[in-house]
Parts: C-alpha cells; structure tokens; sequence
C-alpha cells in the first residue's frame, strides 16, 4: 500500500476501513487547497476578500467599498495591519488613498481661518488628492471620500477642504497647416467661482489648480460702479495647486439697500460683480475668475442650504474657450450648474 494510504495498525486488516481510506485518497488527494489558504492575499478566491475587510476592519467606508477594482482591494487588506498602527497620522491618511487609487498631492496643516485664530488654526488641515481620468468624482464618492478621510485623520484635526485634481490633456490638429501644427490644450481650475465677498470686502480664498504658470494684470481693480471701491488680489501664479486671495472696500451702496424693493426702486444694485481676467505667462487667456459683493447683510445661510434650494446659484463651464480646426468643427464642453440655464 502506498505510504500516503497508510491507516491506523488497529484497522488495517479490516478491510472496509481499507477501502474507505482508499477511496478518500483517491477523491481529496489530488484537490488544490491553496484556495483555503485565505491569508495568502494575493491567491486567495476573491470570494473571501470581503470576509477579510470584515476581520481586519477596513471594510465599508473605511476602504474596501472605495477600492476601484479586485487588486485595490487585495492591496489595501495587506496594509490594513500598518494602516491601523498609524492611525490618526498624517502618513495613513497619504497611504490609506493611495492605496484606493486617490494619491495625495497636498496634505497642509495650520490652514488659517477668517480672521486667524491662533488658538485653533493648528487643528485645520487640507486635502488635495488626485483622480484618474477614467473615474468620475460624482457627489456621492466625494462624500464617502470625505468619510475615508475623516476616519483616518486623528480626533483633534478638523478637515476644512477635500479638493480633487485630474489632469487632463489633448491635442487638436488644424489640418489646413501642412505640418499639423497642434494646439495644446491646457486647463485650469478655481474653486470657489464665482468668490462671493461680503457687504464688508472680507477677503475670500478661492482654490487654484492650474498645469501651468498663470498670472494676473493687475492686483488692485476698480469695481467699475462709479463708487471708486476696489478689489484686491493676492496670488502666485504658479503651475499645480496655488491660492488667489480676494478682498474688497467695503460696500457702501449709499447706505440705504436695506430691501430689495427699495433698491430697485432707486435703482441701486443689490450685488455688485466684477469679472477679472487670467492668462498665461504669454499673455493668451487662460480663465476668468467672476468676483461677486453682496449689497447687504444677509441672513447666515449655509451655502449647502443655499445650493439645495438653488439661492445660490452656480455655474461651472470648462474649458470656458475652446479652439476649433478649420475642417469638421466639433467641440465639446462641460457644463456644471445648480439650477436650469439656457443660450439665446
């Protein structure tokens, strides 16, 4: 009898429990049992992947459910142990995206607040993180992403900005050149636009992302309105994450623009806007930033409140001016808004 069929010495001559053994043998022997081995991750039967989430405590919104495919899960399990060891770290937070398929760009602690507050500003922080092009950052992920964030962040650390950068780039060919010159695309990015300014010019910070240098004409605008109030800016203009600063004088509008009704009867705006050109090193335009002064004080909505019920409205083209060839005039831009809008 072969060794591997070798039975107990108190049954080997009963001859049922023999064939028994042989029968097993002949059966289970030659079955592939890596599939059972379920803590060799990368082998394991997919099946048993959520099961492991589950036992190292990354399922749901703490990383499984945000893995884009079976390899970002299978990853982000081998990590969990590390991941867990240094919670609360600014290096889980860069790690535990990565590993879902969001790398970091920008991690910044001591975001400053309006007006500065030494006392708390050093629990503020900000993230920057990008996104493959392939997959769309819809109100829903961005939500559960903010989730992901805050659950690996320590306690005391308060996240003020979850920003999102893809990049993007193409070419457009203008066939009537006999080289095929192209045109380069190149984008960027404001986040908010309009930057809504208080009665009181507060200054506003508006995020920039742009994939090259930019700048402004000027750092100090005129509003236009005949009241001599002006805007200022404060920016760097240098390619990939940046900040532009905005604040205003104070609006007066005569002091008396306490209702709508009266301010239209006298014809004083309710808001006053400015629109505010960017461009590239070179001079060509790259973006346009709108500046907006509310007339009044108004009541403390939130502007979540405000979007949901569409009082603040919002639109969003991109890119805002699009080259065409000469030959099959074909362009595409993405419009984004809070509310219904139409062209006349």
């Amino acid at each position: 009898m072969d060794d591997k069929h070798v039975i107990a010495s108190s049954l080997a001559n009963n001859e049922l429990a023999k064939a028994f053994s042989e029968l097993v043998a002949e059966r289970w022997d030659n079955w592939d049992l890596s599939p059972f081995l379920v803590y060799l991750v990368d082998v394991c039967a997919p099946a048993a992947l959520p099961y492991l989430a589950e036992q190292f405590d990354i399922a749901g919104l703490q990383g499984f459910e945000l893995a884009a495919n079976e390899q970002q899960q299978r990853e982000l399990i081998k990590r969990s142990i590390a991941l867990h060891k240094y919670i609360g770290t600014p290096w889980a937070i860069r790690e535990a995206c990565r590993t879902v398929g969001f790398p970091v760009i920008l991690l910044e602690e001591g975001v400053p607040s309006t007006p500065p507050n030494s006392e708390t500003d050093w629990a503020r922080f900000r993230v920057l993180i990008e996104a493959d092009t392939a997959r769309h950052i819809t109100e829903e992920e961005s939500i559960k992403l903010r989730l992901f964030v805050e659950f690996y962040k320590n306690v005391r650390s308060h996240l003020v900005t979850l920003g999102f950068y893809q990049a993007f780039s193409d070419k457009l060919f203008r066939p009537e050149t006999s080289a095929l010159e192209a045109l380069n695309i190149f984008t960027l990015v404001i986040i908010p636009n309009p930057i809504i300014l208080s009665r009181g010019g507060t200054m506003k910070t508006a995020m920039a992302v742009a994939d090259m240098a930019w700048t402004i004409d000027q750092t100090v605008y005129d509003w236009g309105d005949g009241s001599g109030d002006k805007i200022r800016l404060e920016f760097t203009g240098v390619a990939g994450y940046s900040e532009i600063k905005v604040s205003s004088d104070p609006y007066n509008a005569r002091d008396r623009a306490y209702s709508t009704a009266y301010s239209r009867a006298y014809g004083i705006p309710e808001n006053r806007t400015a629109t505010i050109e960017i461009k590239t090193t070179t001079g060509q335009l790259y973006g346009r930033l709108t500046v907006l002064q509310r007339s009044k004080w108004f009541n403390a909505y939130s502007r979540a409140y405000s979007r949901a019920y569409n009082t603040y409205p919002m639109l969003n083209v991109s890119p805002d001016e699009v080259w065409l060839p000469q030959v099959d005039p074909n362009a595409q831009m993405d419009v984004t808004s809070n509310t219904n809008w139409l062209i006349e």
